[in-house]
């Protein structure tokens, strides 16, 4: 597989997104999924595998280190609904961004003005005194105005030193800990040579520290075969043009218990009939307020808590035994029809964004999980929206929903996905659980 070429500079990132909505045509290879009537417990290893896929998932956090864990993770996810201006809800408590995971311990990235011992206390407070030490601060030299400023600036067309091209597929944005500033991440090649000083400052009035422009190649939002009644997750779902998508999880709704299956919004509009192989898979409703919302129920069948996770999992279904929208730092895998299922995705942040024309704010989806893994291998492509996010269970078939995918950029290298709170709240379901 060919490994993406990525340009740097110093300006806003934009990523690039392409809709990861995959029309039928010649099969990909690894495209199919096993029969309903298949569905085999265990993936035999192989040396053909390479080394054991568990070993991605890393160390095991101790009670307390999850509980520091679940807590910074609150600090930077919107309480229930999301912000219309998608700016990140970490700067309201002085937090640019978090860098570690939850059983290696957190670096702290704060604004300027933020008292970082106070903030250390608030997070281990009325717990043991070892959960400070898992705590570091870095004090940024921005303010969180600066980066407010630098965010807007992003999606204000008249703020760019040089128009963006017609050719970009798509734009990611994001608040970078490691760089301090906001990230922009634009799919497609760089200017020519000649333009290039443009990038050392892309944004007129804005320091030029505060904003980094990246090029990434491919992006978009993200399409197993032949599912059969009660229907699982990471199935294959096609409509009648022919495109595909992948089903996500099955879900309860709150107030009528009746079950649905998810997926992507943008896999279709409501009253779309989708069919797995030749079962009837469900029909789109809840689809509402996209883009800003990724997110649609699947209704009308029958639908089982269990997920596909043939592909480079250690077992090839997994049932789904708990929910909620982990933490960053930790290692998660996603399983879409596509690319299947694939783990060591580490959750680099909760708070990013996507969007489908760069700069235009009405095409964007904002507070988004996205991970990659370590080796910048690729975890997502065209047909994958809608699939299952899950962090798995390391000895048994069990799975615990983190998210749904919906969008990539840097060719498939990095995932966007819509996080478990959100689903559940947007349209008003609670993940289906057994065991």
């Amino acid at each position: 597989m060919r490994q993406p070429q990525r340009l740097t500079y110093p300006v806003v990132a934009l990523l690039s997104a392409l809709v990861l909505l995959g029309a039928e045509g010649a099969p990909v290879h690894g495209d199919e999924a096993e029969p309903a009537s298949e569905r085999a417990p265990v993936v035999e290893r192989s040396e053909g595998l390479g080394p054991d896929p568990l070993a991605l998932d890393g160390p095991v956090p101790t009670a307390v280190q999850r509980a520091v864990g679940q807590r910074v993770t609150a600090l930077l996810s919107p309480d229930g609904e999301k912000r219309s201006d998608g700016v990140p809800v970490g700067l309201d408590h002085g937090v640019i961004g978090v860098i570690g995971s939850t059983a290696e311990g957190y670096t702290l990235v704060v604004t300027k003005e933020t008292d970082g011992r106070a903030l250390v206390a608030k997070l281990t407070a009325r717990l043991p005194k070892e959960a400070a030490e898992g705590l570091e601060v870095r004090v940024s030299e921005r303010s969180a105005d600066d980066l407010r400023e630098a965010w807007h600036a992003a999606f204000a067309p008249e703020k760019w030193r040089t128009a963006i091209a017609s050719d970009v597929a798509g734009m990611a944005v994001e608040l970078d800990p490691e760089r301090e500033a906001v990230v922009v991440t634009l799919g497609g090649e760089p200017p020519l040579a000649g333009r290039l000083d443009t990038l050392a400052q892309p944004l007129q009035g804005v320091d030029a520290g505060s904003v980094v422009v990246e090029y990434g190649g491919k992006a978009g939002r993200a399409s197993r075969a032949a599912d059969s009644a009660p229907h699982w997750g990471g199935a294959r779902i096609t409509k009648a043009s022919g495109a595909s998508c992948t089903a996500g999880f099955t879900a309860r709704g709150k107030t009528t218990g009746t079950y649905y299956s998810v997926t992507a919004g943008h896999c279709g509009a409501n009253g779309t009939d989708w069919h797995s192989g030749s079962s009837f898979y469900g029909t789109t409703a809840g689809r509402a307020d996209y883009p800003d919302y990724d997110q649609a129920r699947l209704g009308g069948s029958t639908y089982s808590p269990n997920i596909y996770t043939d592909g480079l999992d250690s077992f090839s279904s997994r049932v789904v035994t708990g929910a909620n929208n982990g933490a960053v730092g930790d290692s998660v895998c996603a399983s879409g029809q596509v690319t299947k299922a694939i783990c060591g995705i580490e959750i680099k942040a909760l708070d990013a964004t996507y969007c489908d024309n760069p700069g235009v704010e009405s095409t964007c989806t904002y507070y988004l999980m996205r991970g990659r893994r370590d080796d910048d291998k690729m975890i997502v492509r065209d047909g994958d929206s809608g699939g299952p996010v899950y962090q798995r269970n390391t000895s048994l078939p069990r799975a615990s929903i983190r998210g749904m995918v919906i969008a990539y950029d840097l060719s498939g290298v990095r995932l966007y996905a819509e996080r478990y709170t959100s689903i559940s709240d947007h349209l008003n379901v609670t993940a289906v659980t057994a065991g």
